[in-house]
């Protein structure tokens, strides 16, 4: 979620705010992007666990 909008993507409508489309979109991307993210890692850490391995994330994977 975006935490700080800017007053133009906000509109109100009968006394409601509603949110331009674009930045919706922009959050579910965001969401999808951050769900494969995670669910690569989980599988890297299956595979790495049947070769008895711990699986411990890059600095540079955990900051992306």
């Amino acid at each position: 979620m975006i935490t700080c909008l800017h007053p133009a993507d906000v509109i109100t409508v009968d006394a409601m705010p509603l949110v331009r489309p674009y930045v919706v979109e922009w959050e579910r991307e965001r969401d999808e992007h951050d769900r494969r993210r995670l669910q690569r890692e989980r599988r890297r850490a299956a595979v790495l666990a049947t070769l008895g391995q711990d699986y411990v994330p890059v600095p540079w994977e955990v900051a992306v």
